[in-house]
C-alpha cells in the first residue's frame, strides 16, 4: 500500500510487526486492530476488541475474533479505539471570503487546497472528516466533505454537499420563488412542446387518411411498393435553468441527498425560516449561531417536534437577559432533536479541546451516548454519509482514532489515527518525554 508522509520520524516496528507472506500472489492481507476497548457508538462498547479490516472497510468487530495468519496487526491493546470525529461545519484552513447574493453554483471545491500543517492539527485532535463551507452571507454556495488524511484520491467524500443559507428569511424566500419560476418555465415549455406534437400527429393522421392507398406489387418481376419512412419524433429540450438556482430547484423537487443548512442566530430566525418552510417544504437542518447568551429555549419544543437536525457549539450558555445557565445541547436532545457539535471556532486549538468540552457537557447531565454521537454518528447522518462513517460497524470505512484513555477522561490524548485501514498519524513520547508526531504509513 502507499505510504503517506505527514511529519518526520519513523513508525515503530513494534506497532506494525511484519506479517507472514500472503497465501496467494496479489492478495492483500487483512488489517487487524487489537484494542483494549472499542467504542462502537452505534452499539455496546467492547473490551479486548478485535477489528478486522479489508480494503479499507470494516469486515468485523467483536471480542476474540479469528483472522488470517497473514493479517497485518496493529497491536494497540493499551488504547481505546472509536470512530473518527466529524466536524459538520467549518472553514478551517480556508482563506477569508465574503460574498453576498445567491451563489448556488459555487462550491468550496474551487478554493480548497489541503494544507498538511492544518491536517496534522486536525488529526492530532482526532478529526478524520470535516465539512468545509463557503464564506459570505445570504446563500454563498455549497460545502464539500473531505478527509483529513490518507491518499489524496480518497480524501474527497462528497462534492458538492449541503447548501449553506445565512440567516435571512427574505433572501431564501426570494431565491425559492425564483427557483419555482424556473420550474414553471420548464413545465410550460414541456406543455407547449406536447401540444405542438399532438397537433402535428393529428395533421399527419388526417393527411394519411386523405392520401390514396397503394397496394404492394403481386406480379412477378414487379418491384415491391415501399412505404415512406416515418418521420423521427422530435426530442424535447427543456430551457436551461439558471445555474445559481439549480440546487434550489433540486431542493423543491426533493432530489435525494440535497439539504439546506439554515443558519439561525436566535429563536426569531427559527420562526421566520419556519414561515418560509411552510410554503416551500425543503430538506433542511439548522446551524445555531450562538455564543454565551441565547433564547433558543423558546423554540426547543418546536424543533423537537420536527425532529430537527441541529448543529451547535459545545458550551453551556446563559438564558438571554439573565444569569441562568442553560445546557442547550441537553435541552434540544431531550426535546427530540438530533444534535451535532461543532468546534467553538475554526482554530485548530478548538478542535483539540472537543473532548474536554464533551466531558463538561456530560458532567452537567448530558447522556454520554448522546455526547459521543454528537461528534460521530449524528454529523455523519447530517452529511448523508452515515452508511460509511460515524460508527464502528461492518461495511463502514475504517476511519478510527486511538486514544490513551476514555474519551471523557481528563487529559485524554489522541495517540493514533487510522483512515481507510491505514495508520496515517501517530503521537508518541520521545526519549526526552515530550510528545512528537511520527511518520505515518
Amino acid at each position: 500500500m502507499a505510504r503517506w508522509l505527514l511529519a518526520l520520524g519513523m513508525l515503530p516496528a513494534a506497532l506494525l510487526p511484519p506479517a507472514p507472506a500472503a497465501g496467494a500472489e496479489g492478495d492483500e492481507p487483512f488489517v487487524v486492530v487489537r484494542a483494549r476497548k472499542a467504542i462502537t457508538v452505534s452499539g455496546e462498547e467492547i473490551n479486548d476488541a478485535v477489528i478486522v479490516i479489508a480494503g479499507g472497510k470494516i469486515e468485523n468487530v467483536g471480542k476474540g475474533l479469528e483472522y488470517p495468519l497473514n493479517s497485518r496487526v496493529i497491536d494497540v491493546r493499551d488504547r481505546v479505539v472509536m470512530p473518527g470525529l466529524i466536524a459538520p461545519r467549518t472553514r478551517v484552513g480556508l482563506p477569508p471570503m465574503q460574498r453576498k447574493g445567491v451563489h448556488g453554483d459555487f462550491s468550496v471545491a474551487a478554493e480548497y487546497f489541503p494544507l498538511p500543517e492544518v491536517n496534522i492539527e486536525l488529526l492530532r485532535a482526532g478529526y478524520t472528516t470535516v465539512a468545509l463551507v463557503p464564506g459570505g452571507e445570504d446563500i454563498p454556495g455549497r460545502a464539500i466533505v473531505v478527509r483529513t488524511g490518507g491518499p489524496p484520491e480518497t480524501r474527497t467524500l462528497r462534492s458538492p454537499s449541503y447548501l449553506r443559507v445565512a440567516p435571512d428569511k427574505k433572501v431564501l424566500r426570494e431565491a425559492l420563488e425564483r427557483a419555482e419560476k424556473e420550474i414553471e418555465k420548464q413545465k410550460k415549455a414541456r406543455e407547449d412542446f406536447d401540444k405542438k406534437q399532438e397537433e402535428r400527429r393529428k395533421k399527419e393522421a388526417e393527411a394519411a387518411k386523405a392520401a390514396p392507398q397503394t397496394q404492394p406489387a403481386t406480379q412477378p418481376g414487379q418491384p415491391p411498393t415501399t412505404q415512406p419512412e416515418a418521420a423521427k419524433e422530435p426530442v424535447f429540450e427543456p430551457p436551461p435553468i439558471d445555474p445559481k438556482l439549480q440546487v434550489l430547484v433540486d431542493l423543491i423537487q426533493k432530489k435525494q441527498g440535497e439539504l439546506a443548512l439554515l443558519e439561525v442566530g436566535g429563536a426569531g430566525d427559527v420562526v421566520l425560516f419556519g414561515d418560509v418552510l411552510k410554503k416551500h417544504d425543503i430538506a433542511h437542518a439548522y446551524a445555531l449561531r450562538h455564543l454565551l447568551s441565547t433564547d433558543f429555549r423558546y423554540v426547543a419544543e418546536q424543533l423537537g417536534q420536527q425532529h430537527a437536525r441541529v448543529v451547535m457549539l459545545p458550551i453551556i450558555t446563559y438564558w438571554s437577559g439573565s444569569v441562568e445557565r442553560e445546557h442547550l445541547p441537553r435541552m434540544l436532545s431531550k426535546a427530540g432533536c438530533e444534535v451535532s457539535l461543532n468546534p467553538l471556532t475554526d482554530q485548530p486549538r478548538e478542535f483539540q479541546r472537543m473532548f474536554t468540552r464533551l466531558a463538561e457537557l456530560v458532567r452537567e447531565g448530558w447522556p454520554r451516548e448522546e455526547a459521543l454521537k454528537s461528534v460521530t454518528l449524528h454529523p455523519a447522518r447530517l452529511l448523508g454519509l452515515d452508511t460509511r462513517l460515524g460508527s464502528i460497524e461492518k461495511g463502514k470505512d475504517a476511519d478510527l482514532i486511538l486514544l490513551d484513555g476514555d474519551p471523557l477522561d481528563p487529559g485524554v490524548r489522541v495517540r493514533g489515527v487510522i483512515i481507510g485501514g491505514e495508520l496515517v498519524f501517530e503521537l508518541d513520547r520521545s526519549p526526552e518525554g515530550q510528545y512528537v508526531i511520527k511518520e505515518s504509513r
